[in-house]
């Protein structure tokens, strides 16, 4: 198992079943906060739905369709973030993320997003990252923005969060763009 070190307080860990328990803990404390961004947060009702949700992305890893990491910092579970929809064919990814409330505005997304690329770029050989996020999501698209990544579209009522539809953006980046950056 790697600890992906970010910097003193921020880690990134290869996600276990065993933090299934931390991680509901999580979503159970930031559930009001969560559910106004993220659609899955009600099916999120018990721990052992959060343990059934790890043993799948787990499954889905081993075959190459996901790279799935907690967020630790300074010793404690603070989210999640992910590569999903692994394109072998075509060499992309989406990027999905989450924090727990007291995470936020510290630029822990920021930096765990920048090891995300490293990772997708370097480790898994993917040509272009994918971020997704709803329209009204202002703290979501600043990290996409802050990691300058490009706006493609914005497209209509793309997500049904607490049974209403909301507009999506859709923020990309290639490996030549972030090679570009990393080497200015």
């Amino acid at each position: 198992m790697f600890i992906n070190i970010i910097d003193k307080h921020i880690s990134l860990k290869p996600t276990e079943v065993a933090d299934a328990e931390p991680l509901f803990d999580l979503v159970a404390q930031n559930r009001a906060y969560l559910k106004t961004w993220l659609p899955w947060v009600d099916a999120m009702a018990t721990a052992s739905d959060e343990r059934q949700f790890i043993e799948g992305m787990l499954t889905k890893q081993a075959q190459g369709d996901v790279f799935l990491a907690t967020i630790i910092v300074d010793g404690e579970v603070a989210g999640v973030i992910d590569i999903h929809n692994i394109s072998a064919l075509n060499h992309r990814g989406e990027i999905g993320y989450w924090l727990g409330q007291a995470f936020t505005g510290r630029g822990v997304m920021t930096k765990s997003l920048e090891r995300l690329e490293e990772i997708a770029f370097t480790e898994l050989d993917l040509h272009k990252i994918q971020l997704g996020a709803m329209v009204a999501n202002k703290a979501s698209r600043a990290v996409a923005e802050r990691r300058q990544y490009h706006l493609d579209a914005t497209l209509p009522e793309n997500i049904l969060v607490n049974e209403q539809y909301h507009d999506e953006v859709i923020y990309s980046l290639t490996v030549d763009e972030w090679s570009k950056r990393r080497d200015d």
